[in-house]
């Protein structure tokens, strides 16, 4: 009987993507359990965005190739849904005994969140992934996202003469840190304004100059950032209020934005880098258009490269009180990211309520001859057999760009 019903399970959950698989009331599924990619919403239809929670996790095209070698295959287990707090910092103040104020951090009062993170068992996780559902962790760890916001100053990104993240900026001292705690990991995604600002290239005793040369260093420190995980994203060109523009204005605002940054690329000679760029928005001074034609041009928004917008990202909730819910929730709204503004009292209250962000656990799963990106039979059928010995628990399976949901007999697939 179990066998039968493992086999209907992968007919239904593979064959059937149209349908919707009888589960139990109790279960925090989302209501399709076929993966489709995120739709272009076209501009002659409306987006309820106080409804709009049903997840979808976009399509990831599987390596076609077959592999002779072993694969080792672990899965990152986890067995509630996971959530996540989203931080959110602006600027950094790198000198001695400066105060921290609601736009700036002092880098003393940065370095003693990350600590104290750290030790609560938080780990980084990218803000891209979250959103796929690709979900990776230590086990034991607790997920948690850094953003900041209005880049590019010198006091939040520069390199030292070798190239290297400084300590006296904020992506510096972060990943300096993770490569003293390497379990913390190195994430951050960083929404920039390039019409706005120079950059600041030169750095003296505590304070930054802009230079000769500045829009080289920021070209050079956005190609770093790239290729390091410190992922740049759309903040609007001039961070304007979005409730004070029109569609045509506010359509204006992001593609300038994007120009600029490949711009900046296209100056050291690194315009590869541009299909690595996400399409992600966050709202200045979190205000939405103020009409619904407004809000159509950030939901339709497709970046040079063809990509749909991913998410909306919003803020300023304090305390810790609101988290990001995972793709497999019925919580889940991609339209409406929220994330938490930093400050002592918010850090300290994200690691009072620790207990309500679930940790990871692993699962090893044993070898695979063939590509593991094309056998999700085979890696589901390695689950339930953990599972079923007794190793492994029921819950949400992450597999290098698979997801599954495992619960007694039923294995469902949510990704890709």
């Amino acid at each position: 009987m179990r066998r039968f019903l493992l086999i209907l399970a992968l007919i239904l959950g593979f064959g059937l993507a149209s349908c919707q698989i009888p589960l139990r009331a109790q279960m925090p599924l989302s209501q399709s359990t076929h993966i489709t990619p995120l739709p272009r919403v076209k501009t002659d239809v409306k987006v309820n965005d106080s409804v709009n929670t049903v997840s979808t996790l976009p399509t990831i095209t599987p390596t076609p190739t077959l592999k002779s070698e072993p694969v080792q295959l672990t899965a990152a287990v986890w067995e509630e849904l996971p959530r996540v707090p989203v931080l959110m910092y602006h600027r950094f103040n790198p000198q001695p005994g400066a105060r921290s104020y609601r736009y700036t951090t002092s880098l003393a009062d940065f370095e003693q969140h990350l600590h104290s993170l750290y030790e609560a068992g938080f780990s980084l996780v990218s803000l891209r992934d979250w959103l796929r559902g690709n979900i990776h962790l230590q086990a034991g760890r607790r997920p948690l996202i850094i953003t900041i916001d209005d880049l590019f100053y010198g006091d939040q990104i520069s390199l030292d003469n070798q190239g290297q993240p400084a300590r006296y900026s904020g992506v510096g001292l972060l990943w300096h840190f993770s490569q003293d705690h390497p379990d913390f990991n190195f994430e951050v995604a960083l929404f920039y304004n390039m019409g706005d600002k120079g950059y600041a290239n030169h750095y003296e005793s505590g304070s930054f100059y802009i230079r000769d040369g500045w829009r080289q260093a920021r070209a050079e420190v956005i190609v770093w950032c790239i290729e390091n995980r410190a992922m740049p994203l759309n903040h609007f060109y001039e961070h304007p209020f979005l409730n004070q523009l029109s569609p045509s204005q506010i359509q204006w605002q992001m593609e300038e934005n994007d120009k600029a940054l490949r711009e900046a690329l296209a100056l050291v000679g690194r315009e590869d880098l541009n299909k690595q760029l996400p399409n992600i928005l966050a709202l200045p001074y979190v205000v939405w258009p103020a009409t619904e034609e407004g809000k159509q041009v950030l939901y339709n928004y497709v970046n040079p490269e063809g990509a749909p917008v991913a998410a909306i990202i919003e803020g300023d909730y304090a305390g810790g009180a609101k988290y990001f819910q995972a793709p497999f929730s019925h919580e889940f709204n991609r339209w409406h990211v929220p994330r938490i503004s930093v400050s002592s009292q918010s850090i300290a209250a994200i690691i009072e309520q620790a207990d309500q962000i679930p940790t990871a656990t692993s699962c090893n799963l044993g070898e695979f001859r063939g590509n593991p990106h094309i056998l999700p039979d085979a890696i589901s059928g390695a689950i339930l057999n953990q599972i079923n010995s007794g190793a492994c628990p029921y819950g949400y399976y992450v597999v290098n760009q698979f997801a599954f949901y495992v619960q007694e007999d039923v294995i469902i697939q949510y990704a890709p």
